[in-house]
């Protein structure tokens, strides 16, 4: 079984080794510049602390680099001239690719990318819901049998994901999970400035966003949509625009004409030619 080391000691690192550990993976341990956060990985899935990136190498059959995006690079220079030549380098980016992993242009033989569909937020928890995610993996065509193998013990869906398509693939997790963020701060705030109890607000709008999100997906969302767009109910869109704030105007514009495309194949035999007009800047 292959011994697998972690460089990096944040939430993806944690929550990746200790799931894998559940799951009968061999995790040798963790190193990371901060030794402190290391030895708290190390001790939270009872492996190793490496205080030196060689003696990680040294034990390891596989390395997964599970630091932010920006470090990858930088990490990568230092193993580059290590002895990797048989090691499984891999790195949990959602962006960019194996092809990251490239020495005087070529790329290292053991490459890959491995990225779960989940917003992990905690480095002690979220492990627990990792059953439920599904991944993707990018590599080489002729690595994929053996690092299927690697990852057989997982019961997770995991996907083959060509690298030409990591740029738009990620993008798409972003407007599934950071940006239904942003639009549930939309609106919360706007729910608040309506002079309402801010404790009912709370209760009121995370029950709307879950059976709405639920909505979702158990019958897809063209189904699931409802409200003034798709009843072309142009007088209820018309007070919207009169009564919201200038900044939040353009974005409420933009998704509704995006909602407006939904209604039309939902309902194909209504006119919504005029609302259209009127959701323009």
């Amino acid at each position: 079984m292959m011994n697998i080391g972690f460089i990096g000691a944040g939430k993806v690192g944690c929550t990746l080794a200790k799931y894998f550990k559940h799951n009968g993976l061999q995790v040798a341990g963790f190193y990371s510049r901060n030794v402190d956060q290391a030895q708290i990985a190390s001790d939270f899935t009872e492996s190793k602390t490496y205080l030196t990136l060689p003696s990680l190498v040294d034990d390891c059959d596989c390395l997964f680099l599970t630091v932010p995006d920006s470090q990858i690079s930088l990490v990568w220079q230092s193993l580059s001239q290590l002895p990797i030549n048989d090691k499984w380098i891999g790195h949990c980016s959602g962006l960019l690719t194996s092809q990251i992993f490239t020495i005087q242009q070529t790329v290292h033989p053991l490459s890959f990318s491995f990225h779960p569909l989940s917003a992990i937020y905690d480095r002690f928890t979220s492990y627990k819901s990792m059953e439920k995610i599904s991944f993707t993996l990018e590599a080489d065509p002729t690595l994929l049998p053996a690092l299927q193998k690697l990852l057989s013990p997982l019961s997770n869906s995991i996907a083959i994901l060509s690298a030409e398509h990591k740029a738009l693939y990620h993008a798409a997790c972003v407007m599934l999970s950071n940006h239904v963020v942003a639009l549930a701060q939309v609106g919360s705030d706007m729910l608040e400035k309506c002079g309402l109890d801010s404790s009912f607000c709370q209760q009121a709008w995370h029950t709307l966003f879950l059976d709405n999100a639920k909505n979702i997906c158990n019958v897809g969302p063209i189904e699931a949509l409802t409200g003034p767009v798709e009843r072309n109910d142009i007088k209820t869109i018309k007070q919207h625009l009169a009564n919201l704030p200038n900044d939040i105007k353009p974005l409420y514009q933009q998704l509704s004409t995006i909602l407006v495309n939904i209604s039309r194949q939902k309902h194909p035999d209504r006119d919504y030619h005029q609302l259209e007009m009127e959701l323009l800047p």
